[in-house]
């Protein structure tokens, strides 16, 4: 009986210690909560991302500076992908104040701040980034589009930088090389790939889209790289036009160049350049034997590897435009073929007629504008009391964002009604992009840098554009458009020149209407617009490349 009654009391004892372990819980580990936050950002889930981070930042010890460094440097970056730039730069300075070393750090802020338009901020970030990480082939890129964008960098300064950044990064892995055993058989349907991060709702897609439409499949295989994370929609309907459909996204440059090999690609183009997500160290590798840029960045790649790009003859005129290249120029018959959205807006009567004065507008990337441009902006605002002027910035809803733009332009005016007259607006989903030009009479063309896909959602919403034509293929974009479409007659000389064209269009309501009404045709019926007359100049050039490859190998 004794006995008994001792085993009960030893089973209780022990259901009471298994109950009470099994309620204990551990401390949570900040390290659980990182690895979360990284799944969850692979998924596109931003916010999740950024919540998780924040978690394992508030569990981490006071003594783990070096690791609360590098989670900011994680939420700054996502907190620049979810366009909340003041507080990723916020996170990011302090991230260095934390630790200086972090090369990351540095390069983040850096892009951040380029892309708010602070160009001269972010050089000297993004060169320290550099010299912490001599290999830190984005920050490398990151300047190079600085460069190409900075008015006061020559062409000959601009292509050594670029040619710089190849000798360090990308020739070496091209001399090592290996030969290519595509086969040479003349007149066989040759395979094409295109390698981007933008088959996407991405201005990219505008572009390509048409051109895999409108490809001969009886001539050509083509086969995309894709090298963005999360497909959409865009995505799924630019799948749709491929024989072939790739995800390089995880792959490593060596394992992406295999991948390409293995395809026996024989000509393989860039849609990037020096821009963000880019694949050039995998073109650096050489893995098809004919190599072009195209679409994505405009201005030379400096590498050793890439053979071509692929322009036209207004933005490259023969003889006037080779210096600025290392690569061979393929003129076709317009450097792009334009498709406008599917559900665009109709396209209304100019506003000015019954709102009762006139606002420009200027819905480019916020980078492309200067204090040279501003103060020309400033004086068109100053001729003409009434009108306003409209921007789209990255962040452009955040009340800090807009403050400092209209203290740029309250600076640069000395006048702070003109500043009061402009009002800026965050970057919108395409559709409602598109809306936003019902509200826009006479859009105002950044210089220098000159608009691409903006400034043709722009002229398809039948709104005039004002541009000064430039020397470069970066300063002749958009007048090429606007000749392309008959529009000559805004298309500036000189800044002086800019400013009549603007004032006297301002002024005259019935031309500003009659060209609203007829621009979209203009377009539809221009080179731009013909995506099957451009595709086939570009499967003409793609045929010569190929040729010129044979009597080279054949030699």
């Amino acid at each position: 009986m004794l006995l008994n009654v001792l085993k009960h009391a030893l089973r209780s004892f022990l259901g009471k210690k298994k109950a009470s372990t099994a309620t204990f819980e551990a401390p949570p580990n900040p390290q659980e909560f990182i690895q979360k936050a990284q799944e969850e950002h692979s998924r596109g889930s931003l916010d999740v991302a950024l919540h998780d981070y924040d978690r394992a930042l508030s569990l981490l010890e006071p003594s783990a500076i070096r690791q609360r460094a590098a989670l900011l440097v994680n939420v700054g970056a996502l907190l620049r992908e979810r366009v909340r730039l003041p507080e990723a730069i916020e996170r990011l300075r302090e991230a260095i104040r934390l630790d200086s070393s972090l090369a990351p750090a540095h390069y983040n802020l850096g892009l951040t701040l380029y892309e708010t338009g602070n160009a001269e901020e972010a050089e000297p970030v993004l060169i320290k980034a550099i010299e912490l990480d001599p290999a830190f082939q984005a920050a490398h890129s990151t300047l190079l589009c600085l460069y190409g964008l900075a008015r006061s960098q020559e062409p000959a300064y601009v292509l050594g930088r670029h040619r710089h950044w190849a000798t360090h990064h990308a020739d070496p892995l091209t001399a090592a090389a290996a030969e290519h055993s595509n086969d040479r058989t003349p007149g066989r349907p040759l395979t094409v790939g295109y390698v981007s991060a933008d088959f996407r709702e991405h201005s990219i897609a505008r572009f390509i889209s048409p051109i895999l439409a409108n490809h001969d499949r009886s001539r050509f295989r083509v086969i995309c790289y894709d090298n963005w994370p999360v497909p959409d929609a865009t995505t799924r309907q630019l799948q749709s036009l491929a024989h072939s459909w790739r995800k390089i996204d995880k792959l490593d440059d060596a394992s992406a160049a295999e991948l390409i090999r293995a395809d026996a690609v024989d000509i393989l183009v860039d849609l990037s350049g020096h821009t963000a997500g880019n694949r050039l160290l995998v073109f650096a590798r050489k893995p098809a034997p004919v190599q072009a840029s195209w679409l994505g960045y405009m201005c030379t790649t400096g590498m050793a590897a890439m053979d071509w790009r692929i322009t036209d003859a207004y933005l490259d005129p023969p003889g006037a435009s080779e210096h600025r290249y290392t690569e061979k120029l393929a003129r076709i018959a317009s450097a792009a073929a334009f498709e406008p959205h599917p559900d665009s807006p109709t396209v209304t009567e100019a506003p000015a007629i019954s709102r009762g004065f006139v606002r420009f507008g200027s819905f480019n990337n916020y980078i492309k504008i200067d204090d040279e441009v501003i103060v020309l902006w400033i004086t068109i605002l100053a001729t003409l009391p009434t009108s306003r002027l409209i921007l789209v910035a990255l962040g452009g809803d955040a009340p800090d964002v807009q403050a400092s733009i209209r203290a740029r332009f309250h600076n640069l005016a000395g006048d702070p009604s003109v500043a009061a007259r402009v009002d800026i607006v965050g970057r919108r989903p395409l559709k409602q992009f598109l809306q936003m030009f019902k509200d826009v009479d006479i859009a105002l063309d950044p210089f220098p840098y000159g608009g691409g896909t903006t400034s043709l959602h722009t002229l398809w919403m039948g709104v005039p554009i004002v541009t000064l034509e430039g020397n470069s293929e970066l300063a002749r974009s958009t007048s090429g458009m606007m000749i392309g479409c008959g529009l000559e007659s805004l298309v500036a000389r000189s800044e002086k020149h800019y400013l009549d064209i603007a004032v006297h269009l301002a002024k005259d309501l019935h031309r500003l209407d009659e060209l609203r009404k007829s621009i979209r045709s203009r377009l539809s019926e221009s080179t731009l617009g013909n995506a099957e007359s451009v595709t086939r100049s570009l499967e003409e050039a793609y045929h010569t490349m190929w040729s010129e490859y044979l009597r080279e190998k054949s030699n």
